[in-house]
């Protein structure tokens, strides 16, 4: 009985990690009731350091439309869309596109996390945010979480959860962004 016990809390705690790094399904595009963070609504001020050391801010980069991306090298399904982020950020940018990683991971995994970068070839802005201050507007609710920005500041789109390979509802909204709809 003892080893039935046990073997129901792992599977628990499995599930629980689950759901802490993935957020709500990839269907749920709405956002969070979060003033500033919901589709709609202009995004919020988002500000902070690259890996390298310099001063990032999403203002600077109004005009163009932006995928912002917030994960961390930890999470299983961060590392599974991370190719293809670097994919929608090549296959775009072209034509005022970029996508902005937001790693939310602790102090000590810089290393880890400029390893990362280098094994996903992401060459793509990377903010660092381990104390989670220039993300905390956006109300996360799991990782990893995406949010598509307009070229006039406004959310457009957002997914709670994994970005998946040829999303057809990404892609959607991104050429809406692009075409300015």
């Amino acid at each position: 009985m003892r080893r039935l016990d046990l073997a129901l809390f792992v599977a628990l705690a499995v599930a629980a990690l689950a759901v802490a790094c993935e957020g709500k399904a990839p269907s749920d595009t709405h956002g969070p009731t979060v003033p500033g963070a919901g589709v709609g609504i202009a995004a919020p001020e988002l500000a902070g350091k690259t890996v390298d050391g310099e001063t990032f801010s999403l203002a600077e980069l109004r005009g163009s439309v932006v995928l912002v991306n917030v994960w961390a090298t930890w999470c299983g399904p961060c590392r599974q869309e991370l190719p293809e982020l670097r994919r929608l950020h090549h296959a775009h940018r072209d034509r005022g596109f970029t996508v902005v990683g937001i790693s939310v991971d602790a102090r000590r995994s810089m290393g880890p996390l400029r390893a990362m970068i280098d094994e996903y070839q992401l060459d793509y802005p990377m903010v660092f945010d381990p104390d989670q201050r220039a993300v905390e507007p956006l109300g996360i609710r799991g990782y990893p979480t995406s949010i598509l920005v307009d070229r006039q500041g406004v959310v457009r789109w957002r997914r709670d959860g994994l970005v998946h390979v040829e999303d057809d509802e990404l892609a959607a909204a991104i050429a809406a962004a692009l075409a300015g709809a």
